[in-house]
């Protein structure tokens, strides 16, 4: 078994929000690591990096995403997450014969990059809460988790 995060299903184990302890119950019950892009690290990082730095952000708000940074971090380290190398070329490729054959509206770039990535990684698992990506990584073959987004 190999897992694949979307961006969103990894910041909700760096956030508590409403999703994150079916999150966290999920990530347990599958065996090994959980792999990230280095895309995804860079991509998650600068997300918590620029609310932190943000004038906008409430002080609050700066030390959640402090603490968020903190724990992947330390997630990171602890080898919870491992970076994959990936083959940038194969997935970017994929992406681009989805957002060709795709009915309806287009996803934002990333939504059908991480799915692209997983696949193109070997990944046997793909964990996500966005149903664009879900969607994609079905397509490619992927199980997904959770199984469904209904409560």
């Amino acid at each position: 078994m190999k897992p694949f995060l979307d961006s969103g299903f990894l910041l909700t184990l760096l956030f508590e929000t409403s999703v994150s302890p079916t999150a966290w119950q999920i990530a347990r019950t599958l065996t090994g690591p959980l792999y990230l892009a280095a895309l995804q690290r860079l991509n998650v990082e600068n997300r918590l990096l620029r609310e932190i730095e943000s004038p906008e952000a409430t002080t609050r708000e700066k030390a959640v995403a402090a603490a968020a940074l903190q724990r992947f971090r330390h997630y990171v380290t602890e080898q919870v997450f491992l970076s994959m190398p990936l083959d940038y070329d194969v997935a970017i490729h994929l992406a681009s014969q989805w957002q060709l054959n795709l009915a309806g509206e287009t996803p934002p770039l990333l939504l059908l990059l991480w799915p692209a990535l997983a696949a193109a990684s070997g990944c046997t698992h793909f964990l996500s809460f966005d149903p664009r990506c879900r969607q994609l990584a079905k397509s490619a073959g992927l199980t997904v988790h959770p199984d469904s987004l209904r409560p």
